[in-house]
Formats: C-alpha cells, sequence, structure tokens
C-alpha cells in the first residue's frame, strides 16, 4: 500500500507544484480526470493526461498545496483505488483516484474528484 500512497502522494504534489514533468510521470498513458462539472460549467468533463497537463502547465489546475487524507484504500493485484479527501485554503476534492501497476510501477490512470469551494 505504501507504493500506492507514493504514486497518489507524487500526483497530488505535481498539481499542488505545477510540475508538469513529475506528472508527465506518474500519469499513465491512458489517464483521464472525470469531474462533474468545471468552474462554472455544469456536466461531465473528461479530460485526457495531455489536456490535464495542458490545464495544469496554465495553471488553470493546480498550485495550491492540498493535505492528503485516506478514506479508504483497496488493492487488488494490479489495480488499486482510494478515497481521499484533498484540502486546499480555498478548494476541497472528494476524490475516488485509481491506480494500476505497469512496468514495474504505479501510475495513476483515473481521478474522478466532486469539488467544493471552501472560503
Amino acid at each position: 500500500m505504501e507504493q500506492i500512497k507514493n504514486a497518489i502522494e507524487t500526483f497530488v504534489r505535481g498539481g499542488d507544484n505545477n510540475d508538469v514533468t513529475l506528472l508527465d510521470q506518474i500519469l499513465h498513458p491512458n489517464y483521464q480526470n472525470i469531474q462533474d462539472g468545471h468552474f462554472e460549467q455544469t456536466g461531465i468533463f473528461v479530460f485526457s493526461k495531455e489536456q490535464y497537463i495542458d490545464l495544469v502547465r496554465t495553471k488553470k489546475f493546480g498550485g495550491h498545496p492540498r493535505t492528503i487524507k485516506y478514506e479508504d484504500i483497496h488493492q487488488i493485484e494490479n489495480i488499486a483505488f482510494a478515497k481521499t479527501v484533498l484540502e486546499s485554503d480555498q478548494l476541497k476534492f472528494n476524490s475516488t483516484i485509481v491506480c494500476v501497476f505497469e512496468n514495474g510501477q504505479w501510475q495513476v490512470i483515473s481521478n474522478i474528484p466532486k469539488i467544493v469551494v471552501t472560503d
């Protein structure tokens, strides 16, 4: 479980620090970010790895340190999923993060956040 947590923490740190190099390493090539709503827009939004990294690069996403609370982690062979609460001074993310183990490392393949403004 420690390697899974390390992958999740690397993913979070990459976003918090707008570190696209770190994100490129930890995100699986088939990564998807799936969220309900995007800023003022409603609806389901699905972002690929490339789109997500671009949102972080342009600072539309990320840039605020968050704490990580693990509510639950399950591993079934080479797939793991974690229910987490990520919280900054502005936003709270109730996220389900899915990781896969391929080529000797854990990578994040999916993030499904429910985002709540906390100010």
